[in-house]
């Protein structure tokens, strides 16, 4: 990768140490965050690679401010958001990694409680009329300081690409690992919601527990494909996940009025689980 982009398009007065991933819609680089944040540890920095006029700015920010004013301790905290090639924020970095890449072997009792503490974080959320619509193992991650073991989660922040990028749909996600964790309700056109959330939710629980997507490995350069799957095909629950655990992960993915009405709720019997 070579540096000409992080140049182009991050602030000028953040040290750029390197490059941390690159999704559908940006990359993230882990880098010092300027003086004036009087942060002494380095920051996440998301750069959106679409160009963003003023207005969807604008949207951006007042997503991130609804976000900080849910007041979860459970959710990643966003330093700032300015406008530069295009629209970047820095956000609290997390070196144990994320449920979908962990920096080092995470137990059965870390796992739930991290899953626990982003469905409490994706409640309170839904409590202040935010959607989230990224709960992926990906944006749940582990809290707690590098050498000790976990102790808890942090949901990262909400997908933006939909406030910044005009014409973004669920379908334009690009990758099949998104398209995994969305109900399909969504991909046939719903709106997101609490029970569209719960349905993430279960999913997340699902490839977190069991190691396996509830669709087996989706084509992951097709993304066309795996819409297709997740709408035709049934989702299915690992044979070898525990009889617990499973019995939630189904709740989450029932049909009409037999998933937990919150994301409170499946919190709760995460909570008992690791009990």
């Amino acid at each position: 990768m070579d540096a000409a982009p992080t140049a182009a398009s991050a602030p000028a007065d953040y040290e750029i140490l390197r490059l941390l991933g690159e999704g559908d819609h940006g990359r993230c680089y882990l880098a010092h965050p300027p003086a004036r944040l009087g942060l002494d540890r380095p920051v996440v920095l998301k750069v959106f690679a679409d160009a963003v006029g003023e207005q969807a700015y604008e949207r951006g920010v007042q997503e991130l401010r609804a976000y900080a004013a849910a007041g979860s301790p459970h959710l990643v905290r966003v330093h700032e958001a300015v406008l530069a090639h295009g629209f970047v924020h820095a956000s609290e970095h997390f070196p144990l990694g994320s449920l979908a890449a962990p920096a080092r072997p995470v137990d059965r009792v870390a796992t739930l409680l991290a899953l626990e503490h982003a469905a409490r974080a994706a409640h309170a959320l839904h409590e202040a009329g935010i959607a989230h619509g990224a709960i992926t193992p990906a944006n749940v991650l582990f809290d707690g300081d590098p050498g000790a073991p976990p102790c808890g989660g942090r949901l990262a922040e909400p997908n933006l690409a939909r406030h910044l990028t005009p014409g973004t749909t669920l379908t334009g996600m690009g990758r099949a690992g998104s398209v995994e964790f969305a109900d399909p309700a969504l991909l046939a056109g719903a709106r997101p919601s609490r029970r569209t959330e719960v349905w993430a939710l279960g999913a997340t629980i699902h490839r977190a527990l069991a190691g396996t997507g509830l669709y087996g490995e989706l084509p992951a350069p097709q993304p066309i494909s795996s819409i297709r799957i997740v709408l035709t095909a049934r989702p299915g629950i690992d044979p070898g996940l525990d009889p617990e655990d499973a019995a939630l992960v189904r709740a989450c993915l029932a049909p009409g009025g037999g998933r937990p009405a919150t994301a409170e709720q499946v919190a709760d019997r995460l909570a008992a689980l690791a009990s």
